[in-house]
């Protein structure tokens, strides 16, 4: 074992003595399921490790005959998804002669969930195509990475280039009885027969997940299920997530947020409810109804909730905790979902690379609603100034992190990772104040310098999130002869007097009354509405470049 090895091996049983409590605090290590289970669990995890199989398993045996998933197709309990789970990872195994490069490019419920558990059980390597993808997109993720099975959703159907890949086709989730000549994953559950023994010790490959980038191919960013995920006790120790609990699911599966919440909540042997379109008042019913206990969104979501009228009518008392992540918080955003729930908002700040940073607790968020929390137990952190020496406190630089879930390299060798050490560059730029909460202050790259003076659109942003009129806005840096760079704003007027109201000048005295001069957008152009992915960022290249 050389030196770094030894070092990575010796933090991680240090952490696991932070991990143990978190888990029998949150009652994941209980008696439940009785004696059975309690023997069952270090041979289950030697087989599957921390897998959506081995969570799928465990549940099997812990908990059978609760309620696992209520999606737009229905309940499963934890057995029926063990027994699915299980017949489609043996059709994988015997269709594909045990070398499984699965492609998913679905939308949230059973029709990712099952490919996902089925990876595992099956042994395979599981490529999660991000559904925002375009036909071209697509088609250079699954040759690059040498897909050779892809389950799809009907509605992406038309984003598959049969004549560019033949591979095997199974359509996830159907909108219609239109044949397309591929089996779909509901028939193959509910009539394959089996041909050979699923293994018992599974060969695990990564999970791929891909880059929410707004241009080009995405990257494929490589990531090993662990065998001791560490960082959840920075997770459990500041989200009062616990075991059986009902949670609702927003956020999005494909995604690195939504994959991992989905993980979490599995292993906490809760119900979780989703769906594949995200429709506010949905939300709010499931709430009221279903009387769930948590939810796991985005604030590109939780933006539409607090905005829907009349929420007032749904009753939303039985949430215990919000837990948000995958964009910034803003301190609007925050002052609304404490208006509307209580401040039970909790935030996850990570990246798909690294997954989680830091982690702000219900009660820190009240306190500093800009703020990101401490650094997650379990990742190792160091924020770096152009010359990769370390920032003072309060000094803002370029943060580095690393732990038991970074990322180990993209699919394509030849997409450089900037390193420190054995921690990786996430890419934004922040700062940790005199009591370790650290406060990010957006991308490095999109720091802008106007007049000789460091601007973060991001800041722009923020206050003009509450200013009467605005239901939707992006700032960013522009060319500028004079000055180099300077912001602009592009605005999507609200549907009331203010918004049609609303003027240039307007926009830009309410940020010179917030802001320093140099922050103040030379630019404001009205649209219609704002490019996005699918999981909610603006895509700034297709947005109407300002006119000089």
């Amino acid at each position: 074992m050389n030196k770094l090895a030894f070092t990575k091996f010796a933090r991680t049983m240090v952490q696991l003595k932070d991990l143990v409590p978190a888990l029998l605090k949150s009652g994941v290590i209980s008696t439940e399921g009785g004696l059975k289970a309690m023997l069952a669990t270090p041979l289950v995890l030697a087989r599957y490790r921390f897998t959506t199989a081995r969570e799928v398993e465990q549940g099997a045996i812990a908990c059978p005959h609760r309620t696992a998933l209520i999606d737009d197709s229905g309940s499963l309990t934890y057995s029926q998804l063990r027994a699915n789970a299980r017949i489609f990872a043996a059709y994988l195994r015997d269709t594909m002669n045990g070398n499984i490069h699965m492609g998913v490019m679905a939308r949230n419920g059973r029709g990712i969930i099952y490919p996902m558990a089925a990876k595992g059980f099956a042994g395979a390597t599981i490529y999660l195509q991000n559904i925002g993808s375009s036909k071209e997109q697509l088609t250079n993720c699954l040759k690059r990475d040498g897909v050779n099975i892809l389950v799809i959703d009907e509605e992406f159907i038309n984003r598959f280039d049969a004549d560019a890949m033949d591979i095997p086709v199974i359509i996830a989730h159907r909108d219609s009885n239109r044949d397309y000549g591929y089996p779909d994953l509901e028939s193959i559950i509910a009539t394959y027969i089996p041909q050979q023994r699923l293994p018992f010790f599974p060969k695990h490959g990564p999970i791929v997940v891909m880059s929410s980038g707004t241009t080009g191919t995405p990257k494929g960013v490589v990531r090993v299920e662990p065998v001791a995920p560490t960082v959840l006790a920075g997770i459990l120790t500041k989200v009062p997530w616990r075991a059986g609990m009902r949670v609702q699911i927003t956020a999005s599966m494909f995604h690195a947020w939504g994959w991992a919440v989905f993980n979490i909540a599995l292993g906490m042997r809760g119900t979780i409810v989703t769906h594949r379109i995200f429709d506010p008042e949905r939300v709010f019913r499931d709430i009221d109804e279903g009387k769930l206990d948590g939810m796991l969104s985005s604030p590109i979501f939780l933006k539409d909730l607090v905005n829907l009228p009349d929420n007032d009518r749904y009753d939303c008392s039985s949430l215990k905790f919000i837990f948000s992540s995958g964009n910034a918080l803003s301190p609007w955003l925050v002052e609304k979902m404490h208006d509307r729930f209580g401040k039970n908002l909790c935030n996850l700040y990570g990246s798909t690379e690294i997954s989680a940073v830091a982690v702000a607790s219900m009660e820190e968020i009240a306190q500093h609603p800009t703020t990101s929390g401490p650094i997650c137990t379990g990742t190792d952190f160091i924020i770096l100034d152009e010359n990769d020496r370390p920032c003072p406190t309060g000094t803002p630089g370029r943060i580095f992190c690393y732990n038991t879930v970074t990322l180990r390299g993209y699919t394509d060798p030849n997409i450089p990772m900037t390193q420190y050490g054995h921690l990786i560059q996430i890419g934004d730029r922040g700062y940790l104040d005199e009591n370790g909460f650290l406060f990010v202050l957006g991308r490095a790259d999109d720091m802008i310098i106007v007049g000789g003076e460091n601007v973060y659109p991001r800041s722009v942003e923020e206050v003009l999130e509450e200013m009467p009129g605005i239901a939707d806005m992006y700032a960013g840096g522009v060319e500028d002869e004079e000055t180099f760079k300077r912001i602009a704003v592009w605005v999507v007027r609200s549907d009331d007097y203010a918004g049609q109201n609303l003027t240039t000048e307007a926009i830009q005295n309410w940020v010179l009354d917030r802001l320093a001069a140099h922050s103040v957008p030379r630019d404001v152009h009205f649209v219609d509405s704002l490019p996005r992915t699918a999981t909610g960022k603006v895509m700034p290249r297709q947005l109407v470049p300002p006119q000089h």
